[in-house]
C-alpha cells in the first residue's frame, strides 16, 4: 500500500508531537507548564490570552499553569497600564532560572537534533512547517466556520 505525501506528513507530525510528549513524561512535566515556560523563555512577556493564542492549549491548562508558576514565585503578574483586563506574565529572575533548568535537557536535544540535520535543512523545515500549520488552520477555519463550530 502506497502512502501519500500528505499521510506521511500527517504520521511525521504525529510521531514528533509524541517525542515531545514522552519528553514530557521522562521529565514529570505536564505540556501546559512546558509551553509556558518554553514561550516565556523565547518572548520574555506575554499575556494570558497570547500564551493560550500561541499553544492552542485550553485556556483552563493555561490558567493552572500560571496559577503554579506564580504561587513558588516563578513569574509576576502585571496589569496593562492602558488596559485594566490584560494581565501579563514574566519571569522572575529565579523564575528564569528554574524554567531554564528544567528545560536545558530539552533545548540540548533539540540543538542535537537541529546539528544531525544541517542548517538548510533546519530553515527549509522550519519555513515549510509554518507554512503548513498557517495554512491548514486557515483551512480548518473555513470548515469550522461551515459548520457553525466557530
Amino acid at each position: 500500500m502506497k502512502i501519500s505525501e500528505t499521510e506521511k506528513l500527517n504520521l511525521s507530525i504525529i510521531h514528533g508531537s509524541r517525542a515531545y510528549s514522552q519528553w514530557e513524561q521522562d521529565h514529570d512535566l505536564p505540556d501546559y507548564l512546558v509551553v509556558i515556560m518554553y514561550e516565556l523563555l523565547i518572548r520574555g512577556k506575554l499575556t494570558q490570552r497570547e500564551l493560550v493564542n500561541l499553544s492552542d492549549l485550553p485556556k483552563q491548562s493555561i490558567n493552572k499553569g500560571i496559577k503554579i508558576l506564580r504561587d513558588h514565585d516563578h513569574i509576576t503578574m502585571t496589569v496593562d497600564p492602558s488596559d485594566k483586563r490584560v494581565r501579563f506574565c514574566q519571569f522572575t529572575e529565579a523564575g528564569r532560572k528554574y524554567a531554564y533548568d528544567k528545560l536545558r535537557p530539552l533545548f540540548e536535544l533539540e540543538e542535537k537534533t537541529a546539528q544531525a540535520m544541517g542548517t538548510d535543512k533546519m530553515k527549509l523545515l522550519a519555513k515549510l512547517s509554518e507554512e503548513w500549520s498557517t495554512t491548514f488552520w486557515h483551512f480548518l477555519s473555513e470548515e469550522r466556520s461551515k459548520n457553525g463550530k466557530l
